[in-house]
C-alpha cells in the first residue's frame, strides 16, 4: 500500500473513531434524558417511590457502564496500529 492510501485509510479510521465517540456521548445523553421523565413521575408516587429510585439508580449505573465500555473499547481500537 502506498503512503497516500495509507494516510487515507488512517484518516477514515480516525473519522469512524471520532464518530463512535461522539455518537456514544450523544446517544447516552438522550437515553438518560428520555428515561428521566418517567422516573420522575414514578418517583412522585409514594407507594412505589423507594423501589423506583433504586431502579433509577441501577438504570443510570447500567447506562454509565454500557456507554463507558463502548468509549473504552473505541479508544483502545484507536491506539491499535497495524504492523508494516
Amino acid at each position: 500500500m502506498d503512503d497516500a492510501s495509507s494516510r487515507r485509510l488512517w484518516g477514515l479510521k480516525s473519522l469512524i473513531h471520532d464518530g463512535v465517540e461522539r455518537g456514544a456521548n450523544l446517544v447516552e445523553k438522550h437515553h438518560r434524558a428520555a428515561a428521566e421523565k418517567p422516573f420522575r413521575v414514578l418517583e412522585s408516587i409514594a407507594p412505589i417511590a423507594a423501589p423506583t429510585k433504586i431502579v433509577h439508580i441501577f438504570h443510570d449505573a447500567v447506562l454509565t457502564v454500557t456507554y463507558g465500555s463502548i468509549r473504552t473499547i473505541n479508544r483502545f481500537v484507536g491506539f491499535v496500529r497495524p504492523r508494516d
